[in-house]
Order: structure tokens, then C-alpha cells, then sequence
């Protein structure tokens, strides 16, 4: 018998050693990591649009949405918050709403605005509604939904006192 103990059979140990680490940090990274093609993404998104639509004041912190439910602003919040929690950068909350000289008027179906999420120039909408959702849908195309649907015609992205006419 040979000796076990020689260099023939230290590397190909090394190399399965190296490579399960390398699958074990590539697992944590995929699903602790935001990004929009990550599946762990994409469900809480859906874990979002699943919870009941109940009106509240305002936006809600995360912790009561996940209680009760809430609107459009309260899972913009939910959405906003996870996606930072891991890690992801340019994510605002934006708002729409209907103007007509200079003042703020009804919807078609009677709202005032809509709040969702951009991130990386990309829209993500998670409503209750299945026929509403968006995720990681063009700025372009959610704008044409949302005035043929709503009547909306008026932009505000996070913390902007001015609107952009769509």
C-alpha cells in the first residue's frame, strides 16, 4: 500500500474543501442579499401583496403592517424597509397623484394618490390586487397604467416638494 499521507491527496481535498465553502457563501450571499432576480427577494414582495388592505393614517411601521395589513403607503414602507435591510441602494418611496391647474383633484375611482417603491429605475408595486402588482416593471409603462387606470398625471419621488407631470 502507498502512503496516504503524500501531496496526491491533500490537493483534491483542498479543491472539495475550497469548493463547498465557496457553495456555502454563495447560498448565504443569494438569499441574505437584495436584488431583484433573488428569489428570497421576490417572495417577501409577494409575502406583502398577500396581507389584507385595510386604510390607515398614514404610513405604518412594518411591525404593525405585519399585524393588521394596510394600504399602499404601509407596504411601500414594508418593501422599502426589507430591501435596505439587505443591502439595497437608490430605493424610493414614490407617490402619484392628479392634478388639474395646480390643485390636487380625485381620481377616477375616487383616491388621492398611490404610493410604491422605484428601485434601480425600476417600479415595484406590491398590491393586493394581482391585476396592480408590479415588480421591477418599467417607470414608463407603470405611468401609462396608472393615468389609464386612475387619471394620474403627477410624480413625486421621496422627500420632493415638486412634482413631475407624466
Amino acid at each position: 500500500m502507498k502512503n496516504i499521507k503524500g501531496s496526491k491527496w491533500i490537493w483534491p481535498l483542498i479543491l472539495i474543501f475550497l469548493f463547498l465553502i465557496s457553495m456555502g457563501t454563495g447560498f448565504y450571499i443569494s438569499t441574505s442579499m437584495a436584488f431583484p432576480q433573488n428569489p428570497a427577494t421576490y417572495s417577501y414582495f409577494e409575502k406583502i401583496c398577500n396581507m389584507p388592505y385595510i386604510s390607515t393614517p398614514g404610513p405604518q411601521p412594518p411591525e404593525v403592517f405585519w399585524q393588521q395589513g394596510g394600504n399602499c403607503d404601509d407596504r411601500a414602507l414594508a418593501l422599502k424597509t426589507y430591501l435596505v435591510s439587505r443591502g439595497a441602494e437608490d430605493v424610493q418611496i414614490c407617490w402619484v397623484c392628479r392634478m388639474e391647474n395646480g390643485k390636487m383633484i380625485p381620481s377616477y375611482d375616487g383616491s388621492y394618490g398611490h404610493s410604491f417603491i422605484v428601485w434601480n429605475n425600476k417600479v415595484y408595486n406590491p398590491s393586493i390586487n394581482e391585476s396592480r402588482k408590479f415588480y421591477e416593471e418599467d417607470i414608463q409603462e407603470f405611468q401609462k397604467f396608472l393615468k389609464e387606470l386612475f387619471g394620474f398625471n403627477t410624480w413625486y419621488f421621496e422627500n420632493q416638494t415638486v412634482g413631475t407631470s407624466f
